[in-house]
C-alpha cells in the first residue's frame, strides 16, 4: 500500500497546498523508508540501461518509481511524438538530505517552464553511490491544460539526466543524456513482471530461428517457411513469445507473422505440408511459392517492429496439433526491409515459443479485422487527414460467433508510416458500443499487442469497424496498399476465446465506388477480390481488362491541385464495401450478402471525467462538433465522414 507522508512535513491544509506547488522542496526524512513493490510495469528506457522506469496504475492515478544511474538531476515525462512540444515533465534532484521536484512542461527546445500548479505527489526518494531513486504518483487527468492526459492509447516516455546537480534552481542542459520510449501505460503489461526464479517449471520453450540473405536491388523481401510443431501425444498450449535478434534483425526485420496451417477439407495436414518441413523456404506470393501455402490463413502470433513478444493471460492459451484442435504445421512470413539496398546482407532472427500441457481454461482465437489488401486501399499525396475504414459485417459475426458470445482480451493494430491513429469500434444494432481499441498517437515503428485491461464481449451480429488516419504530406505520389513498408495497410487483429472458425473478416471499398470517387475509367471485369490483387486494369473492355491501363499509374497522374479530397473520401467511407468472410482454411464463409457499410448507430459518448466536468466551465453553444479522446476523430458515420472535410479545411487554412 503507498503511504503519501507529505501531511507529516506540512500538516494536513499544508499538504494540499505543497502539493499544489510546482517547484518542491520535501526533507527526505519526511517520506517514509520505501520497500520496492511488485510493480505492474516495467520499461528500461536507454540503450545502455542508465535510466529505468517501474510503474503502476490504479484506476486514478499512477505510481512511478524511477532509478537513474546518476548522482545528478532526472527528467522524465509524457509526450505524443517524442517531442518537448506540449510534453508533461517532472524535474527531481536530491541535495541536502531534500528531495527538489519540480512539475513543468514542454514549449519547444527550450528549457521547459514550470506549470502553474504542481501535480506529482512525492512517495518517495534517496541516494546512494551510485543511483538516484524517486517514486511519484501523478494522477491521470489532472485537469490541468498544462499535463499530458495518460490513456490506454500510446504514450512516449521521455527521459533525461544531468551528472551533477543544478547550482540554482533550474536543471542544466542534458546534452546527449535523453531520449524516448514507446509505452502503454494504462493497459496491462505485455507480460507479468515477476521475481526472477518464480516463473513456472511447466512452461516450455520451442525456438524456431530463420537465416535469409536479401537478394540485391529490393527494397522490400517476403520469405515463407514451414515449422512443425514438436510431437506430444497430450494436447498442449502456446502461451506467448519472445524475439530473438541475430544480425541485422532489429534493423531489417519489419515483421513477423506465425499462421497455423489446415487443410480445406480438415483432413490430416501430413500430406500437404510434411514435405515443406526442414526446407529453407520460399519468396512468399511469388509463382515460386507452393500453393499448399496459402491454406495457411488462420493467424497465431503477430510481431511487428518494437514488439516486446507476448504472454497470453493466464487463462488461456491456443491449442497445438491437429489432434487437439489446432494446427501440426505453421507457416511463419516474414518481412524484410532493405531500404538501403545493401548487398549481400544476411538477416538473423528467431523466436522462443512458450506452450504448456498444463492446460489453460479455454482454448483462443484471433481474427484479422480492418481492410482486405486489395487495390482499393489508396492514400493520395500530400493530403494531412485522410481516413480508410475496414468492415466486419453482422452476418460474418452472427455465422460464425455462438449464442453466447466470445470473449475479446487482446488487441493488436497494425499500419505503415502514413498511420497517425487507429481505431477499432463496435457496433450492435442501432447503438455503437465503446470501441474495442482507440490509438491516437499510433506509430509503425511500435506495434505491441495490447491486453485489454477489461475483456470486451463480442455477439453474434455485432458489426466491427477499423478506421485509420493518415497523414501524406511528406509524400509527392500516391500510396497504395502492398507488401512494401513504403505501402499502407489499415489492420487489427483480435484475441478471444473460446475458439471459432472464422479467421478473417475484412471488407474493401466496391471498385464502382473507387471508380467514382477518382474519375477513374471502370475496373477490369471479374475481378477475385478474394485474391491479392493490387494494380488491377481500367479502362479495359472485355472479360480480362483488355488493353486497359494500370490504375496506380493512372492515379499518380491525378492533377491533385484542384481535387476535392472530402468529397472522394467521403464517397470512399460511405459507399458499399465488398465483405471478404473467411474460414480458418482461407474459404469463404457462406452468409446473406456480399457487401457492407457503416452501420446505422447512435454514435457512443465517452462519459465525462466527473472531476475534471466540475472544473470546467459549460462549452459555447454552436460547437457540436468535437474529438474525443475514447472515440477517436470518428464517432458515427456521419461524424467520420463531416471530420474529413473540417479537417482538411483547417489543414488548408493554416497552410
Amino acid at each position: 500500500m503507498w503511504c503519501l507522508a507529505l501531511p507529516l512535513l506540512f500538516g494536513a491544509a499544508g499538504a494540499r497546498d505543497a502539493a499544489a506547488s510546482p517547484d518542491l522542496h520535501v526533507a527526505l526524512s519526511s517520506l517514509e523508508a520505501h520497500a520496492h513493490p511488485a510493480h505492474t510495469h516495467v520499461s528500461v528506457l536507454d540503450p545502455e540501461g542508465v535510466f529505468t522506469v517501474f510503474w503502476t496504475p490504479g484506476s486514478q492515478e499512477v505510481v512511478w518509481e524511477i532509478h537513474a544511474r546518476t548522482l545528478g538531476w532526472i527528467g522524465f515525462g509524457f509526450s505524443s511524438n517524442g517531442r518537448m512540444a506540449g510534453a508533461d515533465i517532472v524535474t527531481a534532484w536530491v541535495a541536502d538530505g531534500r528531495l527538489f521536484l519540480q512539475d513543468r512542461h514542454g514549449v519547444g527546445e527550450t528549457t521547459p517552464p514550470l506549470d502553474q500548479k504542481g501535480d506529482w505527489r512525492p512517495l518517495h526518494a534517496r541516494e546512494n553511490a551510485t543511483h538516484t531513486v524517486l517514486v511519484v504518483a501523478r494522477a491521470i487527468n489532472t485537469c490541468d491544460g498544462q499535463d499530458f492526459v495518460l490513456t490506454n492509447e500510446t504514450v512516449r516516455l521521455i527521459y533525461a539526466w544531468g551528472d551533477t546537480d543544478p547550482t540554482g534552481d533550474t536543471p542544466g542542459y542534458h546534452g546527449m543524456r535523453r531520449g524516448n520510449r514507446f509505452a502503454l501505460v494504462l493497459l496491462p503489461f505485455h507480460r507479468p513482471v515477476r521475481t526472477p526464479g518464480t516463473e513456472s517449471s511447466s512452461v516450455q520453450t520451442w525456438q524456431v530461428r530463420q537465416e535469409v540473405t536479401l537478394p540485391p536491388g529490393r527494397h522490400t523481401f517476403y520469405w515463407c517457411h514451414m515449422e512443425k510443431v514438436p510431437a506430444w501425444e497430450t494436447k498442449h498450449q502456446y502461451i506467448g513469445f519472445d524475439m530473438l535478434y541475430g544480425r541485422h534483425a532489429r534493423e531489417r526485420l519489419h515483421h513477423a507473422v506465425a499462421f497455423e496451417c489446415l487443410t480445406h477439407d480438415g483432413g490430416a495436414g501430413e500430406e500437404v505440408f510434411e514435405q515443406y518441413v526442414g526446407h529453407v523456404g520460399h519468396e512468399c506470393y511469388t509463382p515460386n511459392m507452393p500453393p499448399a501455402f496459402y491454406k495457411c490463413e488462420r493467424f497465431l502470433i503477430n510481431w511487428a517492429i518494437g514488439s516486446e513478444g507476448e504472454l497470453l493471460p493466464d487463462h488461456v492459451g491456443y491449442p497445438l496439433g491437429e489432434r487437439h484442435g489446432g494446427a501440426t504445421y505453421v507457416l511463419f512470413q516474414t518481412h524484410y526491409d532493405n531500404k538501403p539496398l545493401h548487398r549481400d546482407l544476411t538477416v538473423e532472427w528467431g523466436m522462443d515459443i512458450y506452450y504448456t500441457d498444463k492446460l489453460r481454461k479455454y482454448d483462443a482465437g484471433n481474427i484479422g479485422l480492418g481492410h482486405a489488401l486489395l487495390f482499393s486501399l489508396v492514400v493520395p499525396p500530400r493530403v494531412p487527414y485522410w481516413q480508410v475504414a475496414g468492415h466486419c459485417d453482422s452476418a460474418c459475426t452472427q455465422a460464425a460467433i455462438p449464442d453466447e458470445g466470445v470473449s475479446v482480451f487482446m488487441v493488436f493494430l497494425h499500419g505503415h508510416y502514413l498511420a497517425r491513429a487507429i481505431r477499432l469500434r463496435h457496433f450492435r444494432g442501432d447503438r455503437e458500443l465503446k470501441p474495442m481499441a482507440v490509438d491516437s498517437h499510433f506509430d509503425a515503428d511500435f506495434q505491441q499487442s495490447r491486453r485489454l485491461a477489461k475483456e470486451v464481449r463480442l455477439l453474434p451480429g455485432d458489426h466491427l469497424t477499423v478506421e485509420c488516419d493518415y497523414d501524406s504530406r511528406g509524400r509527392n505520389r500516391s500510396t497504395f496498399t502492398g507488401w512494401a513498408a513504403e505501402d499502407e495497410m489499415c489492420q487489427a487483429f483480435i484475441n478471444y476465446y473460446p475458439r471459432v472458425d472464422m479467421a478473417l473478416c475484412r471488407s474493401s471499398p466496391h471498385p464502382d465506388s473507387l471508380a467514382e470517387a477518382f474519375a477513374l475509367p471502370p475496373f477490369q471485369r471479374n475481378l477475385d477480390l478474394n485474391t491479392f490483387i493490387f494494380d488491377p486494369k481500367v479502362g479495359g473492355e472485355g472479360e480480362g481488362g483488355g488493353e486497359g491501363e494500370s490504375y496506380q499509374e493512372r492515379l499518380q497522374r491525378m492533377p491533385w491541385k484542384d481535387f476535392d479530397f472530402g468529397r472522394a473520401n467521403a464517397k470512399l467511407l460511405e459507399g458499399e464495401q465488398v465483405v471478404k468472410c473467411q474460414l480458418n482454411y482461407g474459404v469463404s464463409m457462406e452468409i446473406p450478402t456480399n457487401t457492407t457499410r457503416y452501420p446505422e448507430a447512435t454514435p457512443f459518448v465517452p462519459p465525462e471525467d466527473p472531476v475534471c466536468s466540475r472544473l470546467r466551465r459549460p462549452p459555447p453553444t454552436g460547437h457540436a462538433l468535437t474529438n474525443d479522446a475514447e472515440g477517436g476523430a470518428a464517432a458515427g458515420r456521419s461524424r467520420a465522414l463531416l471530420g474529413v472535410a473540417v479537417a482538411l479545411l483547417a489543414f488548408a487554412g493554416r497552410s
